[in-house]
């Protein structure tokens, strides 16, 4: 196809931090915008940081340090927009001065830090959403678990078959595509080392904002038989959809696009063994009722998704609740929880 021919593209990054990330994931559905993506230099130091435990590197470091990964700590927030997008422009930058005032005025608290919240942004064509491929590499998320993307399958099967790897190693097929959720986050390794740890087979499993989803597959692969993955967005559940039936997962997992929130979106009554949630506070927060009425009596749920910073608010809303806490790990600057009634 020649390039006149492509569709075009605005790309917009806002220029931020973890924290103002965090917030940002409850701006931009707001604002109409469904899908973003994040670039945290904090996850490539631990991905570098983990490259030794499997043969295969997660990212080309001469790679990332070109496109500016490794020479400063800010976080970037991607989305993409059509090209005739100057009035939705013009509302995104009016919806970073407030989130931005916000901040001086203490509304996210006294230590929050929102970083410049600057928006750039540039025209690109339609192979944009193949870019990610250069970077994404086959790689071990936490102890037992290795993640490889599809087009490098071939190459990490014929690897595995001469006795390199474990023969209690589990391999899950991802590539994300638009949807949050490789492993690579710290958020996501915990809650999928926990979940290797708590999985029993025949077990039921909610896995709310499913994303790529990773989680859901994993639970179907360590042996649960019933595990329903729901994601409000649609991008991103297509990325699902793709990588549950690239891993085979598709009798043990049901996909639903919607909101957890709303009724009929989950059959009514219905409970599970397990919970898993790696989404914001925010959102934690409003769905923990909803959480607490799905899981069964001796059921566990994994949070995740929460800054180390949100514990003390985190820990008063399951107390609220009437959940505890019986385990709290944390990874860099999030918290991961395992709750029970």
């Amino acid at each position: 196809m020649s390039e006149d021919k492509k569709t075009e593209y605005v790309k917009a990054t806002i220029h931020t931090t973890t924290q103002g990330a965090e917030a940002l994931t409850a701006v931009l559905p707001v604002l109409g915008i469904s899908g973003h993506s994040v670039e945290d230099p904090a996850d490539l130091d631990f991905i570098i940081a983990s490259k030794d435990v499997l043969s295969w590197d997660y990212v080309d470091c001469s790679l990332s340090q070109e496109q500016g990964c490794a020479s400063d700590n800010e976080v970037r927030v991607t989305f993409w927009l059509e090209k005739e997008a100057g009035a939705k422009l013009q509302e995104i930058r009016v919806a970073l001065l407030k989130l931005k005032s916000d901040e001086l005025y203490g509304i996210y608290g006294d230590g929050a830090d929102f970083g410049r919240l600057w928006l750039d942004t540039e025209n690109v064509y339609d192979d944009w959403k193949d870019k990610y491929k250069e970077s994404f590499r086959a790689f071990s998320p936490c102890e037992g678990v290795f993640v490889v993307p599809p087009w490098e399958r071939a190459e990490c099967t014929e690897k595995t078959s001469d006795g390199e790897r474990s023969k209690g190693l589990l391999t899950i097929v991802i590539d994300p595509g638009m949807a949050f959720g490789t492993g690579s986050h710290e958020t996501t390794s915990m809650c999928l080392s926990k979940l290797k740890a708590l999985i029993r087979p025949g077990d039921s499993v909610l896995d709310a904002g499913t994303g790529s989803g990773i989680l859901a597959i994993t639970a179907a692969l360590l042996g649960a038989t019933d595990v329903v993955a729901v994601e409000i967005d649609a991008d991103a559940a297509e990325s699902a959809a793709r990588n549950i039936e690239a891993n085979g997962a598709q009798e043990a997992v049901s996909l639903v696009v919607g909101d957890i929130a709303k009724e009929r979106t989950l059959p009514p009554d219905k409970q599970y063994d397990l919970i898993t949630a790696n989404l914001s506070c925010a959102l934690l927060e409003a769905l923990l009722p909803a959480f607490k009425s799905a899981l069964k009596g001796k059921g566990t749920m994994i949070l995740s998704g929460l800054l180390d910073s949100q514990e003390g608010r985190a820990l008063q809303v399951l107390k609220n609740e009437g959940l505890r806490p019986v385990h709290i790990e944390k990874s860099g600057e999030w918290l991961m929880l395992e709750v029970h009634k």
